[in-house]
């Protein structure tokens, strides 16, 4: 027996074949894509066997049990040295920039568009392969779970005081293959060494590029939405997973002080204005570097509370309307190259 143990786990990330569910697996791609200083990977394997009951057994128990529809879905918490994500999640991206730092513009992609590097009838979203691996003494005692198909359903950026950059990434999965062999363990195609984005190196802006210079913690979350379709096609496999809404909101905490109370809670909370914010994430100005960018923002929540001690926090929650993103790396391109 192998005891599969933390230090030995590794969570990669593959580019798909232009066939929905399909991994690239071919030339300088068949290693996996570095995801980023990796925490968790928390994937769900559902079965959804269900109960059925029925008249003539004699009995009060469960009569049989049946298959159900098979769904896969996961949350992959890591800290950030790209933003590569970003791409699938926001669903277009333009890269651009020779030589380094190169150039990503990322931004929306909706229902009358396509995603140029996955082809099918259904018309999916952007996606790709994570391939999760726990490593033991023997070969054939590994354990590899490949989920293929994986389309973002949500896409958290948090920055916290004192902490690196946090990206939560939730998807959906179409299909799952095992594998228990040393080979399949996918070799790593380029590991980044260099550190990750701090809270140091984020900035908010709001109100004409005025800087919140106070926040103690802000988040941005994009959510697709995703509605699984189990078609009456003769498999339980999912078909596809569709974005439906496509939501954004942002969260902060800062200390409370008589600057932004007279702009944030009088002017945009109980005034009701709209506003313009950029996020900004900086490591070296126009090489490491991205600016989440934000219209048409609406406040629609603010908590102003008064405590008997420690310092005074306002906590507030906005929604843009439209967001996109532009980052400057080393990374040559986000798209498949």
């Amino acid at each position: 027996m192998g005891y599969y143990v933390a230090d030995q786990n590794q969570v990669v990330w593959f580019f798909e074949s232009g066939t929905y569910g399909s991994k690239l697996n071919s030339g300088s791609l068949v290693s996996g894509n570095w995801l980023g200083l990796v925490q968790s990977h928390d994937p769900t394997d559902a079965e959804n066997v269900q109960e059925v009951r029925y008249t003539g057994t004699a009995s009060r128990n469960v009569g049989q049990f049946v298959d159900g529809p098979l769904d896969f879905e996961g949350t992959l918490s890591y800290y950030v040295q790209d933003f590569n994500m970003a791409m699938f999640a926001f669903g277009s991206n333009v890269d651009s920039g020779s030589p380094s730092p190169y150039i990503h513009t990322i931004s929306e992609l909706n229902s009358d568009g396509s995603y140029a590097f996955t082809s099918g009838a259904l018309n999916p979203f952007p996606s790709f392969t994570v391939v999760d691996s726990k490593k033991a003494t023997e070969d054939g005692q590994q354990q590899v779970r490949e989920y293929n198909g994986c389309i973002i359903d949500s896409f958290a950026l948090t920055a916290s005081e004192g902490e690196p950059i946090t990206c939560e990434v939730g998807y959906k999965a179409q299909t799952l293959t095992l594998g228990s062999k040393t080979a399949d363990i996918p070799s790593i195609r380029n590991e980044d060494t260099s550190r990750p984005y701090l809270w140091s190196d984020a900035q908010l802006h709001i109100v004409s590029g005025t800087k919140v210079d106070v926040l103690t913690d802000v988040g941005f979350t994009l959510s697709n939405n995703l509605e699984s379709k189990h078609y009456i096609n003769g498999s339980r496999t999912v078909a596809i997973h569709i974005p439906a809404n496509r939501d954004y909101e942002v969260t902060a905490t800062l200390d409370a002080n008589s600057t932004w109370g007279k702009i944030l809670y009088e002017q945009y909370w109980l005034g009701g204005s709209t506003f313009n914010s950029i996020l900004n994430f900086t490591i070296l100005a126009g090489s490491e570097e991205a600016n989440l960018i934000m219209s048409g923002c609406r406040m629609t929540d603010f908590s102003a509370p008064t405590p008997n001690e420690g310092v005074n926090e306002y906590s507030l929650t906005y929604k843009p309307q439209t967001a996109n993103m532009v980052v400057d790396d080393y990374v040559f391109k986000y798209n498949i190259d």
